[in-house]
């Protein structure tokens, strides 16, 4: 395992390995687990340090029969909405564009459900890396991948917070995650986390429950609410970094389940703000935004609007022309 990949999720500062430990150049200690591939599980968040939702799904996941009812669920999911769960999930793969050669983020892993389709995609030339914040789903994701592939070489597993990844800018090629988000304690940071860890030109999926707006208020809808308070929760576009583009918003699962996708971009859209709008009003994007004035009488807005057509210039030139000449006779 390259060690340098990962690094410090609060400081960014890389790390060193030293016996059963990562070490930061200035101290900090994060243990290592042993994986079933015999890979090292790296450990950046204990449970006394989780808040709101995360502190709920932990605890959901320390249960005795957390794996049975975590499997009955998918089970109880996908029949429900009469959808074949290898499909569905290879659909959602196919939108990030993996090629073999691929670095693949998986956050909210669970117990591995995506990383049994993402991984013969990538295990030659690729690389995997899949977090949870539940070390007992890490590890039972890490032995139910050791039992479906003998080798797992170019898997990483990892015990962290998705709100403070620990991975250095733009190291991978795509990040997905599905289920889980809306219990995340921080839903913007863990998107803007999974943005940065992602190069420009990259994709990032995003998926949770979340019936579409024209079923919530349907009987559809509050049938499936009812069932499920998750169900309820509106797709987080608020938090989708602006700097993102190639936004797409969709439903799956019966339209309870929303997907956003996107590519990373290092700047915003191009828009020329300067350019002069033609007509009465004239001016700029710009000089509408960052030079408006001061309210004026209404019967005096009239009059500048008939002298300017008079003088055959746009309201806006007009002024300018009229407020320059008076600043320079004042000087």
């Amino acid at each position: 395992m390259r060690d340098l990949v990962y690094c410090c999720p609060i400081t960014k500062q890389p790390l060193r390995k030293e016996g059963d430990a990562f070490l930061t150049e200035s101290g900090t200690s994060y243990k290592l687990l042993s994986s079933a591939a015999g890979n090292d599980i790296p450990v950046f968040i204990s449970a006394d340090q989780l808040t709101g939702g995360d502190v709920i799904s932990n605890a959901m996941y320390a249960k005795d029969d957390a794996e049975e009812s975590y499997d009955n669920f998918l089970s109880w999911l996908f029949l429900t909405f009469d959808q074949d769960e290898r499909e569905f999930r290879l659909g959602l793969i196919e939108r990030l564009g993996v090629k073999p050669d691929y670095k693949v983020l998986v956050t909210g892993c669970g117990l591995g459900d995506d990383l049994k389709y993402l991984y013969p995609i990538l295990r030659e030339q690729g690389e995997l890396y899949a977090q949870d914040l539940s070390d007992l789903m890490v590890a039972a994701a890490s032995r139910r991948m050791t039992e479906m592939f003998q080798n797992s070489e170019n898997l990483h597993l990892s015990v962290s917070n998705a709100s403070a990844l620990p991975f250095p800018d733009g190291y991978f090629d795509a990040a997905y995650h599905f289920g889980g988000i809306n219990l995340f304690s921080d839903i913007p940071s863990a998107i803007d986390e999974m943005a940065r860890v992602t190069k420009v030109g990259g994709r990032v999926l995003i998926g949770d429950e979340g019936v579409a707006p024209w079923l919530k208020n349907k009987e559809f809808g509050k049938v499936a609410i009812r069932n499920i308070a998750l169900w309820a929760s509106d797709p987080p576009l608020q938090y989708i970094p602006e700097y993102s583009r190639d936004v797409n918003l969709s439903w799956v699962l019966g339209n309870c389940f929303y997907i956003i996708d996107f590519t990373v971009s290092c700047g915003l859209p191009y828009m020329n703000i300067d350019l002069v709008h033609k007509g009465a009003r004239g001016g700029s994007m710009r000089t509408r935004y960052f030079g408006q004035l001061e309210g004026v009488d209404p019967n005096l807005k009239a009059r500048v609007q008939e002298a300017s057509a008079g003088a055959g210039k746009s309201a806006s030139q007009w002024i300018e022309d009229a407020l320059r000449l008076q600043l320079d006779s004042s000087k």
